[in-house]
């Protein structure tokens, strides 16, 4: 079950632009704070946390909200 969750994940991720994307994975996956997923995509950290909250929404959408 869980590997199979693991590969609806992967392919919601897929169907996401590629900004969501990456700060999905830097502060979900790599568990950077805030203020390093902003520097490493070169936006402030206010634009970075509405980035991310923006990708969650939508990859909740994708998966049916069943994240």
């Amino acid at each position: 079950v869980r590997r199979d969750n693991e590969l609806r994940l992967v392919a919601a991720l897929e169907k996401l632009a590629p900004d969501y994307q990456e700060v999905i994975l830097l502060r979900n996956l790599q568990r950077l704070p805030f203020n390093e997923v902003a520097e490493k995509m070169g936006r402030s950290r206010p634009a970075a946390q509405m980035l991310w909250k923006r990708a969650i929404d939508k990859l909740r959408e994708v998966m049916g909200g069943e994240l």
